[in-house]
């Protein structure tokens, strides 16, 4: 799906959108603080560049889908529990928005921050 045509045009479902689906998704999980993109993503938060979509990554296929999300959570939940929520919650968000099937979300959980 991720290229589609039918009667009326084509459709594409950009891999920035699949990464939108899939922040939103995590941040309605209790215990996810924000999405963590690294150094570079820290460097660029202080000169004053929001990205919202930092720290996750979107590999395509024809009819599949695999993420790879980094987090930071909130000091003293649950990291295994917040991982799996995580997990559910994307898969489910990205299947049912795109109709595409989720293979695999590797959760990393880079830090650990006091809210």
């Amino acid at each position: 799906m991720p290229d589609e045509k039918n009667d009326i045009g084509n459709i594409k479902i950009s891999d920035e959108a699949i990464a939108s689906i899939a922040s939103i998704a995590a941040k309605q999980v209790d215990g996810v603080l924000d999405m963590d993109g690294g150094p570079v993503g820290t460097l660029a938060e202080t000169l004053g560049v929001k990205n919202e979509l930092k720290g996750i990554k979107i590999d395509m296929g024809k009819e599949s889908v695999s993420v790879e999300i980094n987090l930071i959570v909130a000091f003293g939940s649950d990291v295994s529990e917040i991982a799996t929520a995580v997990q559910e919650k994307i898969k489910e968000a990205i299947e049912n928005m795109t109709g595409l099937s989720v293979e695999k979300i590797n959760v990393n959980i880079n830090r650990v921050k006091i809210p």
